[in-house]
């Protein structure tokens, strides 16, 4: 078999269902009889023994297998069947309530898997878009762990008529989940062929999975990891088959074995995935202020075109090289809105295919204490970081540089060792512009980049220990006076890792420790002296040192955590530490230096299912944050309580008190404040997963001992019908008051009481409503269509201006009661003399706001033939955010819903359409 008949897509949603007759049956094997598994399951009551985990069996055949999901062919009853199947919930360690049989057989290309769901009730199926989350239909699945490792592993799952599919690679060898643990990665995308089939006698599903849509090692004789789950969904049973109890460490580390593999043929390992698309975006331009024609670089009717490909090859036996050229990376759904007053950048997710496989081998620090994120490959493509001149009045800046091309080098070697290696290069943007006359010239707005991340691990002991190394590198070729003023020239950062476990993983401990430098230009540096993540200018900050000729910044990150994880009773204690100089956000993500955190908590969870409820736990919490000059800028404690009743309905809720303590980034940069204390609660509900209709609730509340407060609610509802659609409603609506919202700083040598600046606030008044609808339609397994959409309404009313009134308090001085005089202009300003004896005013402009924002994308999938699919998509974006102005005093800030949805559907909105289509080649 050169290829299986796949029958599913790559790259793309959810399947069709079966709609299966009565007379076609599954194979049934001898002496099937039993309703499950004899007994308690063997580890109930005891500590995991990797010696003595479940084993089954794979045998190897020359028969002709078809899927069909019948295993109607006489080579499935030559293969041993996995009978044992215990509960992980409802009844811990009980036999499973309905009888299953699992089989195992492979050639020289192919794994096949035979699963018979016997069911003498109602079972529950639907079809879904690949990797949906389906709380509500019963699933098969099997995770293979291929190097046995320990660590890694692969899980594949369907459900009855095999109308969804899921596909995943699983890291982690502690906590996760019953059963499973780990973290699940869904951007793998296999090729392979899957079938089932329906009967009043149960379900049946039969895989056919190619080797070379697998990783495993090069001996001769090969024992893999495996674990194999279903869910029985209308009692709410999840089922195991190397069973653990709740209460133990979950994962990678806990499968049973599967044997047998003898002499398995190195696959081809050459997988070419070459694509095109088309882009046409249909928006408004505006002309700009001070000139007289319009935008010369847009029409408002722009067409676009690209090709590329992205590549896949085994080399060797161990090593996999994943390499794109000229790649695609734009993502189908915008990121959603946000309205952002802090100081600090907002972190969005990686979407990219090509960035989001095989991530987790770059993951630094987990499991101790906060880790530091070294790689965050958002970085790669961004959108241009420099800044155009000042006469500038139309550009043609591109909304992402241009990734000329990216490789990845990723592979397991024998003795527990993983590595990996990504190489990109985006080109520089130089950037047509023109002035009020019309002159054009180009400026270098950034300059061609190079990115690499390695990575090494290695782990011990079945996984029980593990270490590890990582490196970073970014170098910039900065050809223009502007751009090494605005960027660094190199960032490095270097890092080790590490976790312990003994007891049989009932205690554990993990420590990381990084270093990162980067260089520049001091203007440069000086600037990141300067930023939100450390603020080096701190008058009052005796432990920072600002150095505005400085070249480079170095700092280091630490951390180390450990505690119990095995038992009813778990705990742990954190203590991690980010030096002032600490920048890693050339490739990395950081939002703070100059941190100190300590931290622990102490949880119960009922170890088995009770009379009343499936789950009870609850935990404790508190911590204590400092900067490097020992002052405490954060102090709380909480206690959560969850519980799920036999029913299926749930709660979860948090109380969090915090303490009075400082607040070193309030004046951005300017004296220590001080931070009232407060407390906040959050109570949420959860209902059966199954049904047509799954509504959920949730109520936020918080306040200050300042006059702050925030209180939201969170509601929704996931609506089925007809097996082929689902419709989501979520959405949010919050009030809040900030009793002081930063907003200018001005200088002025009179303010001494704040060493010569005036630190002007303002209290704040916001509302927001955030909604989400989303529509997914599974017309075939093949075909299929997601509509999201996100309507965004926020107010913001700002009051009264004031100044700090001394460093250390949170004591203000109002403008024209306290202090001074202030006036509003027809522009709009404020017109402020902080002492009133007229020597010297300066202006603040009238911050009150509404945001309208609609973002809307539809996205038609069609794997028109095995691994190669068409996009068809549509997105749609609206949105404006106007401040008072010259406008009368009210005119903003205020929450109308009714007129501002009218208003919503009044903005001009901005179309596109793209056309992707792609073809899988494995030669």
């Amino acid at each position: 078999m050169t290829r299986p008949r796949c029958r599913h897509v790559f790259l793309s949603g959810a399947l069709f269902a079966f709609s299966a007759a009565t007379g076609l049956g599954a194979q049934v094997p001898e002496g099937r009889g039993g309703r499950g598994a004899a007994g308690v399951a063997p580890q109930a009551s005891g500590a995991y023994d990797h010696a003595t985990a479940p084993i089954a069996r794979v045998v190897r055949t020359t028969e002709s297998i078809s899927i069909d999901g019948r295993m109607d062919e006489s080579a499935w009853m030559t293969a041993p069947a996995a009978t044992d199947f215990y509960q992980v919930v409802p009844n811990e360690g009980q036999p499973i309530t309905q009888p299953t049989e699992v089989r195992f057989l492979y050639d020289d290309d192919v794994l096949y898997v035979g699963g018979w769901m016997w069911d003498d009730g109602e079972i529950l199926a639907r079809m879904a878009r690949r990797d949906q989350g389906v709380p509500d239909i019963d699933i098969f699945a099997i995770h293979l762990d291929g190097y046995h490792d320990h660590r890694t592993a692969v899980r594949i799952a369907t459900s009855p008529g095999a109308g969804w599919v899921r596909d995943e690679f699983i890291v982690g060898a502690r906590g996760g989940g019953p059963g499973t643990g780990g973290s699940a990665d869904i951007s793998w995308d296999p090729v392979y062929d899957v079938a089932s089939t329906v009967t009043d006698e149960g379900w049946f599903v039969e895989f056919a999975i190619p080797f070379s849509q697998l990783r495993y090692g090069s001996e001769p004789v090969q024992t893999w990891g495996l674990q194999i789950e279903r869910k029985i969904r209308r009692h709410g049973e999840d089922v195991m088959w190397a069973f653990l109890p709740r209460n133990e460490p979950q994962g990678v580390a806990r499968y049973g074995h599967l044997e047998g593999f003898e002499n398995l043929r190195r696959s081809r390992g050459l997988e070419i995935l070459p694509y095109t698309t088309a882009r046409a975006e249909y928006k408004d331009i505006p002309r700009s202020s001070g000139a007289n024609f319009d935008n010369p670089f847009r029409s408002g009717r722009d067409y676009f075109a690209s090709v590329g490909a992205d590549l896949k090859y085994r080399l060797g036996t161990n090593f996999t090289l994943d390499a794109t050229v000229n790649p695609d990376f734009g993502q189908v759904e915008a990121d959603p809105a946000v309205i952002n007053l802090s100081a600090f950048e907002t972190r969005v997710n990686e979407r990219r295919p090509f960035f989001v496989e095989g991530a987790d081998i770059f993951r630094f620090g987990e499991g101790a204490g906060g880790g530091s994120q070294l790689v965050n490959t958002r970085r790669i493509g961004r959108a241009p970081a420099g800044s155009l001149p000042n006469a500038s009045k139309y550009a043609d800046v591109p909304s992402s540089t241009t990734i000329l091309g990216a490789g990845r080098v990723t592979g397991r070697p024998t003795g527990g060792w993983s590595v990996g290696v990504l190489e990109a290069v985006s080109d520089r943007a130089v950037v047509p512009w023109v002035d009020a006359s019309a002159v054009r010239s180009e400026s270098e707005i950034e300059p061609l980049t190079n990115y690499f991340a390695g990575r090494i691990r290695r782990d011990l002991n079945q996984g029980t220990n593990a270490f590890g190394v990582i490196a970073t590198a970014v170098n910039r070729d900065l050809g223009t006076d502007a751009l090494r003023g605005e960027m660094h020239a190199a960032g490095y950062s270097a890092g080790l890792d590490g976790q312990l476990q003994w007891a049989n993983r009932e205690w554990a401990v993990s420590g990381a420790l990084a270093g990162s430098r980067v260089t520049g230009d001091a203007e440069a540096i000086a600037r990141t002296q300067r930023s939100s993540a450390r603020y080096f200018r701190r008058v009052d900050a005796g432990h920072l040192d600002y150095d505005s000729t400085a070249t480079s910044l170095s700092g280091y990150f630490a951390t180390i955590s450990g505690g119990r994880q095995r038992g009813s009773w778990t705990g742990g204690l954190t203590v991690d530490a980010t030096s002032p100089g600490y920048e890693v956000n050339d490739f990395g993500f950081q939002s703070a230096a100059d941190r100190i955190n300590y931290g622990g908590d102490l949880g119960y969870r009922m170890p088995t299912t009770g009379r009343r409820f499936r789950n009870f736990n609850v935990s404790a919490s508190a911590g204590i944050t400092q900067n490097f000059g020992r002052e405490t800028l954060g102090k709380d404690m909480g206690l959560s309580v969850g519980a799920t009743h036999i029913s299926q309905y749930g709660f979860n809720a948090r109380v969090n008190k915090g303490f009075e303590t400082f607040d070193d980034r309030l004046t951005r940069g300017g004296p220590l404040a001080r931070a009232p204390g407060g407390w906040s609660a959050n109570l949420s509900f959860n209902t059966p997963p199954q049904g047509a209709l799954q509504p959920r609730l949730g109520f936020n509340y918080s306040e200050d001992d300042a006059g702050g407060w925030r209180k939201s609610v969170n509601t929704g509802v996931t609506m089925r019908f007809r097996d082929i659609s689902e419709l989501i409603l979520g959405g949010s609506v919050s009030r809040s008051r900030s009793p002081a919202q930063y907003v200018t700083t001005v200088a002025d040598l009179r303010a001494t009481a704040t060493y010569g600046n005036r630190y002007v606030f303002a209290p704040i008044g916001q509302t927001t409503l955030d909604l989400e609808v989303r529509l997914n339609l599974t017309f075939t397994r093949r075909l299929t269509l997601e509509v999201y959409t996100q309507p965004f309404i926020s107010s913001g009313d700002y009051g009264d201006l004031m100044e700090l009134a001394a460093p250390r308090t949170f004591d203000f001085l109002r403008y024209g009661y306290d202090s001074g005089t202030i006036t509003r202009g027809v522009d709009g300003r404020y017109a402020i003399d902080p002492v009133g004896d007229g020597v010297q005013t300066f202006t603040v402009s009238d911050r009150d706001f509404n945001v309208r924002s609609l973002i809307g994308n539809a996205v038609l999938r069609w794997e028109w033939r095995p691994g190669s699919t068409l996009y068809l998509v549509w997105q749609q974006s609206r949105s404006e955010r106007p401040t008072s102005g010259g406008l009368p005093q009210g005119t903003y800030g205020n929450f109308h819903f009714g007129s501002d949805a009218d208003r919503l559907f009044q903005i001009k909105p901005e179309n596109t359409f793209m056309l992707k289509v792609n073809y899988w080649l494995n030669p």
